[in-house]
């Protein structure tokens, strides 16, 4: 072989070998950024989650019996075990306020339309009334 692709494919072994150096680098600097990065995430998920809980916690004077599918108590016992809330019961208000919150112009639309009901039905209940008084 001659000299000259000897040191051809010696230099091209060396770039590959410094290259894949490289890249182990990078990958590893990625990875603990990344890991950090999803701590940092996590963590502040888990502080907004908390002082979403200090404000439902103080609001949380009702009592709701309801049934939940596995996977909604799967999630709800693992804001539990993640130590973002004490309880399934806190789990659960946690999620209906969010719930809520997410859906708010439903809500908006719903509380719209409940007052139009209201509004005729004491508009029936005056014209009712107003039937069965007797004539003067």
């Amino acid at each position: 072989m001659p000299e000259d692709d000897k040191n051809r494919r010696e230099k091209l072994v060396d770039d590959v070998e410094t290259l894949v150096d490289e890249v182990n680098k990078a990958v590893r600097v990625a990875v603990v950024r990344g890991s950090e990065a999803a701590g940092a995430v996590g963590d502040n998920l888990r502080d907004t989650i908390r002082q979403t809980m200090k404000g439902v916690r103080a609001a949380r004077d009702s009592v709701v019996m309801v049934r939940v599918n596995k996977e909604s108590l799967e999630r709800m016992d693992e804001l539990v075990e993640a130590g973002v809330v004490n309880s399934r019961s806190e789990a659960a208000a946690f999620l209906i306020a969010e719930g809520i919150t997410a859906r708010q112009g439903l809500f908006d639309k719903i509380s719209s339309k409940i007052d139009e009901i209201r509004k005729a039905k004491e508009e029936l209940r005056k014209l009712l009334d107003e039937d069965e008084t007797p004539p003067a």
